[in-house]
Parts: C-alpha cells; structure tokens; sequence
C-alpha cells in the first residue's frame, strides 16, 4: 500500500491527499512530528521537506512529482488533460498556486497567528507533548516585528485582487480548465486551506483560518467550491 508521510495541514500533504482520493488509490498516512520526525525522513530519504511517498521500494518527494507518479500508477481519472493546451494551462495554474499564491497565503497566515497564536496549538497531532505545543505556541510572538516587515497594504490588496479573480473563474464553472477535474483545482484548492481550515481539518480547525478572508463575502463563491472540490472526492485513507 502506498504510504505519504505528512503534516495533516500542510496545503501540498492536503494536495497530495486530494489526488490520491481523485484516483481512489488505497494509502495511509504516516504523520510526522516537526523537527524530530524531519530528522528520520531526512536520515531515509535526503530530504526535510513534506510530503514524501513511499511506494514499495520508490521514494517520491515534492507534491508535483507525487502527482506526476500517480498518473503512471493509475491512469483514470487523468489529472492533466490530453490536449497539449489544456495541459499546459492546468501546469501553469499549478506552478502559480504553489509559488505565488502559496507565499502570499502563508504570509497573511502567519500574520495571523501573531493575533490569534492559540490557532498554532490546533495545528499539530495530539501526540506532541504539551511543552512544544507552548513553544510553538510563543513563536508567533517572537516574529511579528519580522512579519510586521513582511505584510503590508499592497501585498494584501494583491492577494485579495487574485482571490476575487479566481471568484470569477469558478463562478460559472466547477473547473478552473475545461470540465473535469485537474491539478489546476487540487492545487489552488489546497492552499485556500490556511485561509479557511476545510471540513477535512477536523473539528478543532473547520471554518478557522484568517478572519480578514473567512468574514469577506466576496469570497464565499470561492470556499464553497473549494469544499465542493474536496466532497467529490471519495475517502481512501486506509490509515
């Protein structure tokens, strides 16, 4: 069985999950305690960063490369269409969301944490003992002058600017291209996660994220179909 060592709400761990349930592929999840646990995965596979799976003897690292080895293991349903042109524009959709839109979420989100650094807690599996849980907790604390350098106006305006155009793109439509479901929508849909924590988050983070979006009207089109995307997908966890 395929096996994807995670943190439960990292949006590519959560990209990855979405594709795995879009193939109905069986797996299970393997969740790893920040710092220690990095230091096993990097000691098995060479690399600190999340997610990893683990199939049979092959080691797959970074969301994009996982979802390129799902498409060989299992063709149907095709996650990047045929058409050359549909492909193409579904890749860049998938590029933009795990960079630019990416960087730009986790910006406001850590900003976040510097108002509300009780949210870090929920962020982190049950097992991690209550002294880390406080150090995490205090972090936030200890960057706001950093995030202060970071956030400002226009940064925000750009982002709230890009939410509203992909408002507009699925207004009409389920899809970002075409009329079926893509890495398009898996990507853009997993990072809207630290805006607004999805059902799948689990109680204590559901409907939690920045309150500056989750409270903006404008932007309920686009959480809406970011939950009508995960609801598609059938559970395959085996875990």
């Amino acid at each position: 069985m395929l096996e994807l060592h995670q943190f439960r709400h990292s949006p590519y761990c959560l990209k990855v999950r979405m594709a795995l349930a879009a193939k109905k592929l069986a797996y299970r999840t393997v969740e790893i305690t920040p710092a220690i646990g990095q230091l096993d995965i990097f000691q098995k596979t060479g690399q600190k960063k999340l997610p990893v799976l683990f199939d049979k003897e092959t080691t797959i690292h970074d969301s994009s490369s996982i979802i390129r080895h799902l498409e060989k293991i299992e063709i149907e349903p095709k996650l990047i269409p045929e058409d050359l042109k549909e492909a193409s524009k579904v890749q860049i959709i998938e590029s933009w969301a795990d960079t630019t839109l990416a960087k730009s979420i986790k910006i406001v989100f850590l900003e976040e944490l510097t108002k509300n650094p009780i949210l870090i807690s929920s962020l982190f599996a049950k097992e991690i003992s209550y002294s880390m849980q406080k150090l995490l907790i205090n972090i936030p604390t200890k960057i706001t002058s950093q995030i202060s350098g970071l956030i400002n106006q226009k940064e925000k305006e750009s982002l709230k600017l890009n939410l509203e155009y992909l408002s507009h793109l699925i207004d009409q439509e389920n899809f970002l291209i075409g009329e079926k479901l893509s890495v398009a929508d898996i990507s853009v849909a997993s990072h809207l996660s630290l805006l607004k924590f999805p059902n799948s988050s689990g109680e204590s983070l559901q409907g939690k994220g920045c309150s500056l979006y989750i409270n903006d009207p404008s932007l309920q089109k686009l959480f809406n179909w970011r939950d009508f995307i995960e609801d598609q997908l059938a559970i395959t966890n085996h875990n």
